[in-house]
């Protein structure tokens, strides 16, 4: 009886985890699929375009996750999650003059995001986006 426990509770433990990737894999897979969408503000859909927040609302809401509409609300109504806990999936916020930006954490190093210049972009986080950096936040 106590090995039966022990079974059920170890597939119990291996289906929660399992179930909380599904959900980051999707919004993965849908945030790039999206890559080569254009540049909109306001924007909240592949046909007339994104902008940074509209693209996560769009990505989130594609896979029955709700999440505020602006990035402002994104920023401050998710979980904060430190930098070396960031998983594909959870949102990246950066600092710039003109406000905050957001994009989607796609893993090794990639996030997905919509770039006023270039539409629906995969760019690798280099420098130039640790300097602007300012926090992870999940919604998972």
């Amino acid at each position: 009886m106590k090995k039966i426990g022990i079974v059920a509770l170890a597939f119990l433990f291996l289906s929660a985890c399992s179930v909380e990737e599904v959900p980051r894999n999707r919004l993965v897979e849908k945030a790039l699929s999206l890559v080569g969408s254009p540049y909109k503000y306001g924007g909240t859909s592949p046909r007339e375009g994104f902008d940074c927040s509209g693209l996560v609302y769009y990505v989130y809401r594609s896979q029955g996750l709700k999440v505020p509409r602006t990035a402002r609300e994104q920023f401050r109504r998710g979980r904060r999650v430190g930098i070396s806990r960031i998983k594909p999936g959870d949102l990246l916020f950066f600092r710039f003059h003109r406000g905050l930006h957001v994009g989607i954490f796609v893993g090794r190093g990639y996030m997905v995001h919509a770039s006023p210049e270039r539409g629906v972009v995969k760019e690798r986080l280099v420098k130039y986006w640790k300097k602007h950096f300012l926090k992870g936040v999940s919604y998972l």
